[in-house]
């Protein structure tokens, strides 16, 4: 005998895991270059650091009902909070009807693994190892044996090509102008993406990724954003008196771009591929 769930039901609890799951990711997001536990102690205000009622904590409706505002100090509670629990609750919602439930929980596994590390990288500069090594492993794991547009051959060759051409981009770079141009996190950040969506995952996020991070580190400098952002435990990135402000050498993360293009092909990668490569 097999229990079935009504469509409605499944989707209002695959929308409310979503939710959730985006609360923990931003969660994640704020403790983990702080080197603080995601387990202890309870979530609290960023600004006044206490804990924060069980109510404060339902996803998305806490947020509008506070209206962006902690409930104890009245400070602002940041806009990415809400967004993450807005974007990987509809995006949950989107994969629940648009592929098979083990390949949805695979495709919405690495799309909360890439809003971590877009955020971490974005406010520190690095993209933490603990998440792309094993995410690079389960994501090999996933493609064999969850995710069959996708299978073990092409997540191999992915994992090889992600990492590999981005290290080779980046070490032809540093060659040529004698300093770093890609960060060993990207390289782990593709690897993970070859993980889980194979080798056209790979190619499509290296170029959509590089579209819009041109375009997107144009704007990041022209708004100061590389002199402003913090560095990793709050030390600073560069030494004032090295500091250079130019735009061409202003330090840029790259680990946002990739992973909003990553994302974008786990989401869409049917409508993609029949687009982009005719089948």
């Amino acid at each position: 005998m097999t229990f079935d769930i009504p469509t409605e039901i499944g989707a209002a609890i695959t929308f409310l895991l979503g939710a959730s799951v985006g609360s923990f990711a931003c969660m994640v997001a704020y403790r983990l270059p702080r080197d603080l536990s995601i387990v202890t102690p309870r979530s609290y205000c960023e600004s006044c650091e206490r804990a924060l009622p069980w109510w404060a904590n339902i996803p998305i409706l806490a947020y509008l009902g506070l209206r962006g505002r902690c409930v104890m100090c009245g400070a602002p509670i940041p806009f990415r909070h809400f967004l993450a629990e807005l974007g990987l609750a509809i995006t949950a919602l989107y994969l629940y009807f648009a592929f098979p439930l083990p390949d949805a929980i695979a495709r919405f596994v690495l799309c909360a693994a890439l809003w971590i590390v877009a955020i971490i990288d974005y406010d520190w500069r690095l993209i933490p190892n603990i998440i792309t090594w094993p995410g690079t492993i389960v994501g090999f794991i996933a493609a064999s044996t969850m995710m069959p547009d996708i299978g073990w051959k092409s997540s191999i060759l992915g994992i090889i090509l992600g990492g590999g051409v981005l290290w080779g981009t980046g070490f032809f770079y540093q060659l040529v102008r004698g300093r770093e141009g890609v960060g060993l996190g990207d390289v782990w950040l593709l690897a993970m993406v070859g993980g889980f969506l194979g080798w056209a995952g790979v190619f499509f996020t290296m170029f959509f990724g590089s579209v819009i991070g041109a375009a997107g580190g144009i704007a990041f400098a022209l708004t100061g954003g590389g002199a402003t952002a913090p560095a990793p435990l709050g030390e600073p990135a560069t030494d004032p008196e090295e500091a250079d402000v130019s735009i061409l050498k202003t330090e840029v993360p790259f680990g946002p771009y990739l992973a909003l293009a990553a994302g974008v092909f786990a989401v869409f990668q049917p409508q993609l591929a029949h687009w982009y490569f005719g089948r």
